[in-house]
């Protein structure tokens, strides 16, 4: 089967534009390796032992040093409830 001159620019301009897609997915490919895994805002994430005994440790002592539970909540991305939860 012959291709018309016509054809064969529109199927040129195709493998271009896929090139193009193509060279554009890598470059974002290598952007968010660089950046770690994509989250969305305001999605919840599960801390490991480790970082929940750290965290319950710094609002221990950020509670005794007077900062409000409201700051905290938003600073761990927690609910209030959760900080009035921890205690000793």
């Amino acid at each position: 089967m012959a291709l018309t001159k016509r054809q064969i620019n529109r199927l040129d301009k195709i493998v271009t534009l896929l090139k193009d897609f193509q060279r554009e997915a890598e470059r974002v490919a290598k952007i968010a390796a660089k950046a770690g895994p994509v989250r969305r805002p305001g999605a919840r994430t599960r801390r490991t032992a480790v970082e929940t005994k750290r965290m319950r440790a710094e609002v221990l002592a950020l509670r005794s040093k007077g900062v409000p539970a409201a700051r905290l909540a938003k600073k761990f991305g927690v609910s209030t409830a959760y900080i009035y939860m921890i205690k000793d």
